[in-house]
């Protein structure tokens, strides 16, 4: 899912925060999200103040509540991640198979000691 700055995502605890929490997307980085907590448990305040009310989260733990508006760039741009997440995760699978596959054939040969 492709994050902007303004969305409303759900964190999963972490950390010194003993509950889940909601917040604004601040800045998007390539794997994770920073936002500012905004919506937590009052137990979790020592937590947050810990934090300096933010927190940096996956993407792929984040689970967004409220989007701000998107553009047909912007939808656009998602369907291209989406399709290359889809290579890179063709590639891993393939990958594995064949690395396998070259480690099992290898054939150890041993030299004879030389005799002095």
């Amino acid at each position: 899912m492709l994050y902007k700055i303004g969305d409303i995502v759900k964190g999963k605890k972490f950390g010194p925060m003993d509950h889940d929490f909601s917040g604004e997307v601040e800045k998007v980085y390539e794997n994770s999200i920073m936002i500012a907590i905004q919506d937590y448990d009052p137990s979790d305040q020592s937590g947050v103040n810990e934090l300096n009310g933010r927190a940096i989260i996956r993407k792929d733990e984040a689970k967004m509540l409220k989007a701000v508006p998107r553009t047909a760039e912007d939808k656009e741009a998602e369907v291209e991640a989406e399709k290359e997440e889809a290579e890179k995760e063709a590639k891993k699978t393939t990958g594995k198979k064949a690395t396998r596959a070259r480690h099992s054939s290898k054939v150890r040969i041993e030299k004879p000691a030389d005799k002095n």
